[in-house]
């Protein structure tokens, strides 16, 4: 549910601006907007510190799971966080640019493994001052042999199924159509010395990031103190100013929050203005929802969407069909208890509403595929006395043709699904001539389904099918503008109507991809076993046995990849476009940000960095 929210105007003194500023963040419920747009750079300052120490903090995560050795060595103690982010900063850019130096000189040592370690570029600097031009090449072989008798040639042991070959020419300009290797610029010996320096140094720096990655707690509490002072900065800058001795904020609340603010300005003695928002696209959208309906924000915010202040929020719609068409879009029995195992395994991992939404749409595709009768792909699964029994054959994905009747159900969830979307839109224009259109639409769209049915599956059309057209046609056309120019409105309606059909029509038959994908799934998870156990595994030994469960795994492995993506692709379409098209949805809205003070005070300083040991 979309909570309301009121609109504040909020005046204090320019002596008491800070002070005011740390109470808003601590009462925490107020999403400033910019009134000034900063520009002392103070801002960007303060961003590029929070970006730096979340830079740090990035580092010494990745070192965090590294077992460290060498416990008695003297430890760097950092004095303060900020010369801590600044030198693990400093020596992940070093042990970078060592790591670079060491892949390049490691590439020279290569080349010396090729060409021979007494190989040096002074002796064929000399060669060339005696009139001998050297140039080596690495040549197929098949090259290397058609060359031979047209040049002065010297080729050594094949490498890597090349053929290392010199060209010894008599004047400098002799070469070879081919690319020249180029000749490191050290000898061997310096190369391997370098090398070790390097792997040192290399080994010194990755110590003392596995050491301060002791420090990721006191680190989190200095970043969180960083992102606060940001967030002070900004609001700070952005408040508007009144002949240098008032300052303003404007914001938005939630309209159960109103009691609080109101407490705290009288408290603090703020002026202020509290009034119904007068641009509701500038108001900030706060969802606040049941915890069985929050399972979906995970996926919410994956997609990254947000409705509009006036718009419909879609959660509790969203997580039901999208169960429904994770269930169809996967479809396997043994899949679904594959991702409850993962999830149980690595629940540790996971948020809350993360593992619960996966245990929902892992048990609706568990109960579609024992409905279906799919269990990785095996009718031989399927057919165990007692889970055939579960099976409803209009369903099956294996022993029966059920093509139609899929295709059937896939186009009577379409309509359904978008029946849905239009009685909502009833309910939210009830008090409004707009909510007789959308009957009519609910109308057009069962009229649209019969015509899809006859067209796709050959089903006759009841006699009656022309008025759901006929009525539905005439509450869209008199009801969907309201004006005072009847005939105006009315005119509008009828030119967008043929287009709206051909629209809602294509949304009913792109239903059809439950069925299709999900019939595909299934057939490329039988694929699989035919190909790889054509015969069942009778007389085949350990090994094959074992070659057979990976070639098994691996396989299966692709179709869930691919069963994923198609619910990443399809499952959310037919709710973002085809359902959010048809409930007037644009997803237009920005999220609810109050502006929130949630470090301890100082509390990075209570942290005692390590000590030198």
């Amino acid at each position: 549910m979309i909570v309301r929210m009121k609109e504040i105007l909020l005046f204090t003194t320019t002596r008491a601006v800070d002070d005011t500023i740390m109470k808003l963040g601590r009462l925490g419920v107020v999403d400033i907007k910019e009134i000034d747009r900063p520009g002392n750079g103070t801002v960007e300052r303060r961003l590029q510190a929070v970006h730096q120490a979340e830079r740090a903090l990035s580092v010494l995560r990745d070192y965090s799971k590294k077992k460290i050795k060498g416990h008695d060595r003297v430890r760097y103690a950092a004095k303060d966080p900020k010369q801590l982010v600044d030198r693990v900063l400093q020596t992940e850019e070093i042990r970078r640019k060592c790591q670079e130096r060491l892949d390049d000189l490691n590439q020279q040592l290569h080349w010396y493994g090729i060409w021979g370690e007494k190989t040096n570029r002074k002796d064929i600097a000399y060669l060339e001052e005696q009139g001998l031009y050297l140039k080596l090449y690495l040549l197929d072989k098949s090259v290397a042999s058609s060359l031979e008798g047209k040049h002065t040639l010297v080729k050594l042991s094949e490498h890597d199924g090349k053929v290392p070959t010199v060209l010894i020419a008599r004047n400098k300009s002799g070469k070879l159509n081919h690319k020249e290797g180029p000749m490191p610029q050290l000898p061997f010996e310096d190369i391997k010395q370098q090398i070790e320096r390097k792997e040192r140094q290399l080994a010194e720096v990755e110590h003392f990031l596995k050491d301060q990655a002791e420090n990721i707690k006191w680190l989190e509490a200095y970043h969180l103190l960083l992102k606060d002072r940001l967030g002070t900065q900004q609001a700070l800058e952005g408040m508007g100013d009144i002949e240098g001795r008032l300052k303003y904020l404007k914001g938005y609340i939630p309209r159960n929050t109103v009691d609080d603010f109101v407490t705290a300005a009288k408290m603090n003695h703020w002026g202020y203005h509290i009034a119904e928002p007068e641009k509701p696209e500038e108001v900030p959208v706060y969802i606040k929802n049941p915890k069985w309906i929050d399972i979906i924000n995970p996926v919410m915010k994956f997609i990254d969407i947000v409705p509009g202040y006036k718009e419909v929020d879609v959660s509790i719609y969203f997580l039901v069909a999208f169960a429904l068409f994770f269930a169809m879009l996967v479809g396997d029995a043994g899949y679904g208890l594959v991702f409850l195992l993962v999830t149980f395994l690595l629940r540790k991992k996971m948020t809350g509403q993360m593992q619960i939404l996966i245990y929902v749409l892992s048990g609706a595709t568990i109960i579609w595929g024992v409905l279906s009768g799919t269990y990785f792909g095996s009718e031989q699964i399927a057919a165990l006395p007692f889970l055939k029994n579960l099976i409803v054959p209009e369903i099956a994905s294996f022993g029966v043709d059920n093509i139609s009747f899929m295709m059937h159900l896939s186009f009577l969830i379409g309509a359904i699904h978008l029946t849905i979307a239009h009685g909502i839109r009833v309910a939210q224009f009830i008090n409004s001539i707009k909510a007789l259109s959308e009957v009519g639409w609910i109308a057009l769209v069962w009229g649209l389904f019969l015509i899809t049915e006859q067209l796709v599956l050959g089903k006759a059309m009841p006699e009656w099918w022309l008025w759901l057209f006929v009525g539905g046609t005439a509450l869209v056309a008199l009801f969907s503008v309201e004006s005072k120019n009847f005939l105006k409105s009315m005119g509008i309606s009828l030119a967008n109507l043929p287009l709206s059909l051909i629209s809602g029509f294509s949304d009913i038959v792109s239903y059809v991809r439950l069925f299709a994908v999900g019939m595909a799934t299934a057939a490329v998870a039988a694929s699989f076993n035919n190909m790889i156990l054509p015969e069942g595994t009778a007389g085949m030994g350990i090994i094959n046995l074992l070659m057979a469960a990976i070639a098994l795994l691996l396989g299966h492995g692709l179709n869930i990849a691919l069963a994923l993506m198609a619910v990443m692709v399809h499952g959310i379409r037919l709710n973002m476009l085809e359902f959010a098209g048809h409930l007037g949805v644009q997803f237009s809205g920005e999220a609810y940000k109050p502006f929130t003070l949630i470090s301890p005070e100082n509390g990075y300083e209570k942290k005692t960095p390590i000590s030198t040991r």
